[in-house]
C-alpha cells in the first residue's frame, strides 16, 4: 500500500474547520489503512460531513415558520456579547434585581402580577411543580386524560410530573372531562393543584367536553387549591392586531392574557414559539407563587442567559409599543400573497431549470395549530428531474433549506426573511 502522510492528507481539502479538527479526521481515515486514493476520496468526503455539522446560518424554505429542527422562531437579535446591566443597579452603583425592566414590562404586557424565566417551557412546568410540592405541601397533581401529552422528541408529561415526585391523578375519558371529575378528585385527593394542558400539537373533535378555566378557578377557590395553565403555545399578541393585519389563523387560539383574566393561578408558555423570541420558558401569574419559584433553589439552575433576556426584552417592548409587525415571526404570518409573489419572480428570475410557481400552505409548526395553515406561492422544481438539486441546495455556502413533496423540491419564502432573497437569487443564477 502507498503511503501519504498525515499533513499531506490535511492539505488535499480547503476548509474552515479548526486544523486539530481536520487532521483528526485525517488520522481517522489513515487508521483504516487502504490504498491513497481511497484515503482521499474517504477524508474529503468526511471532511465535507462535518462541514455541514457546524452550527451555522442556514435559509428555511420548508413554509414551517416555527421549524423545532431550524431552531423554531427567528429573530433579528443584536445582542454583541458584551457586558451588560443584566443584574446591575447602574442608578444605586450596586448589585440590582436580575432583568428587572423586562419583569415589568412583560407583567404590563401579560397583566400580571410577577413572572419569572427559565430555559424552556419544560422547566417552567417542572420547577414550577416542584416547588408547589416542596413549598405549599402539595401531593397530587389532577389532570384530564385529554390532556396528558406528549411533545416532539422525548417530552412526555407524566413522565415530568413523576420527577416531580407529585401523584398524578386522571380524571374524565379521553374525549370529555366534566367539572364533577374534578370535583370528586379534589375531594378524593386532598391537597392538590388542578394543572390544565393547551393541547397546542392536536385537536380531538366530535363528541368532546371539557371544563373552561372561570369553572376551574371557582372550584380551585372553594377547595384551596391552584390553577395552572400550560399554554405552551404562548400567543400573546392582541385580538385588535391580528384583525387588523387580517390574520383569523388565531381566532380559535387562547392568549396568555385570557387565561390569566379567566382565573388562572399561573400561566406558562414558551418564548421560541407564537411569541415569537429566543427559547425561554415563562412562568406568569400570583406574586407569592412566583417569587417561591425564584426563591427556589433549582431556579439559578434554570434562568435564562443575559442574551435570551435581552432579546425577551427586546420583543416585549415590540409588543407593548403596538408594533408587532417588526416581529420577525409576525411579519411572515402577515406577509400578503401578492408580496411573496413578487418576492418569487425577483428571486428566480436567473432560474433557467424548469419550474412552477403554484399555489401551496404554509404551516405554523413547533407544536403549534396543527389544523391550521396558511395560503402561500411557492417555487415547484422536480426533484426527479433534477436529483442533485438537493445537495446543492444543502451544499450552498449559506444553506438553503427546502421542502419535499410528492417527489417535488418546495422553495416557500413565507419561512424566511426577505433579506435572505440574495442568497436564494445567487444561487438559482448559479445553476
Amino acid at each position: 500500500m502507498d503511503k501519504i502522510s498525515v499533513n499531506k492528507l490535511v492539505e488535499e481539502v480547503k476548509s474552515n474547520l479548526p486544523r486539530e479538527i481536520i487532521v483528526s479526521i485525517a488520522q481517522s481515515c489513515l487508521n483504516e489503512k487502504k490504498d491513497s486514493q481511497t484515503t482521499i476520496k474517504k477524508f474529503e468526503k468526511e471532511v465535507y460531513k462535518y462541514t455541514l455539522k457546524v452550527q451555522k446560518k442556514v435559509i428555511n424554505c420548508t413554509g414551517t415558520l416555527l421549524h423545532t429542527n431550524l431552531g423554531r422562531a427567528q429573530t433579528d437579535i443584536d445582542f454583541n456579547g458584551e457586558s451588560t446591566n443584566v443584574e446591575y443597579d447602574i442608578l444605586n452603583n450596586k448589585r440590582g434585581v436580575r432583568n428587572e425592566f423586562l419583569n415589568e414590562s412583560m407583567n404590563l404586557l401579560l397583566g400580571s402580577e410577577d413572572v419569572c424565566f427559565v430555559n424552556n417551557n419544560a422547566s417552567s412546568l417542572y420547577i414550577t411543580l416542584k416547588t408547589l410540592k416542596n413549598i405549599y405541601g402539595k401531593k397530587s397533581l389532577i389532570i384530564s386524560r385529554g390532556e396528558i401529552i406528549e411533545i416532539g422528541g422525548s417530552y412526555r408529561l407524566p413522565e415530568i410530573i413523576q420527577e416531580t415526585g407529585l401523584k398524578m391523578v386522571e380524571v374524565g375519558t379521553t374525549n370529555k372531562t366534566k367539572i364533577t371529575d374534578y370535583k370528586k378528585a379534589l375531594k378524593d385527593n386532598k391537597d392538590s393543584l388542578i394543572l390544565k394542558v393547551h393541547r397546542s400539537n392536536f385537536s380531538i373533535d366530535g363528541f368532546v367536553e371539557e371544563v373552561n378555566l372561570k369553572d376551574l378557578k371557582s372550584l380551585t377557590e372553594k377547595e384551596n387549591s391552584i390553577l395552572i395553565h400550560d399554554l405552551g403555545s404562548g400567543l400573546v399578541a392582541s385580538r385588535k392586531f391580528l384583525e387588523k393585519e387580517k390574520i383569523d389563523i388565531f381566532d380559535d387560539e387562547p392568549t396568555v392574557q385570557e387565561s390569566l383574566i379567566q382565573g388562572a393561578d399561573l400561566v406558562m408558555f414558551s418564548g421560541d414559539k407564537l411569541f415569537g423570541s429566543l427559547q425561554s420558558g415563562v412562568i406568569a401569574g400570583d406574586k407569592k407563587i412566583i417569587q417561591s419559584i425564584k426563591d427556589s433553589p433549582l431556579f439559578r439552575t434554570y434562568r435564562c442567559s443575559p442574551l435570551t433576556l435581552f432579546e425577551l426584552q427586546e420583543t416585549t417592548n415590540r409588543y407593548v409599543s403596538k408594533k408587532e409587525i417588526e416581529i420577525p415571526l409576525w411579519k411572515m404570518i402577515a406577509m400578503k400573497y401578492e408580496d411573496l409573489e413578487n418576492r418569487i419572480k425577483s428571486v428566480s428570475k436567473n432560474l433557467e431549470i424548469k419550474h412552477e410557481v403554484v399555489n401551496d400552505n404554509s404551516v405554523m409548526g413547533g407544536g403549534t395549530l396543527p389544523n391550521k395553515s396558511i395560503s402561500t406561492p411557492v417555487i415547484q422544481i422536480s426533484e426527479l428531474e433534477n436529483p442533485d438539486l438537493m445537495s446543492r441546495l444543502m451544499g450552498n455556502d449559506v444553506p438553503i433549506i427546502p421542502r419535499i413533496n410528492k417527489n417535488n423540491i418546495i422553495i416557500d419564502l413565507r419561512s424566511t426573511s426577505e433579506k435572505n432573497d440574495i442568497y436564494i437569487k445567487d444561487f438559482f443564477t448559479k445553476l
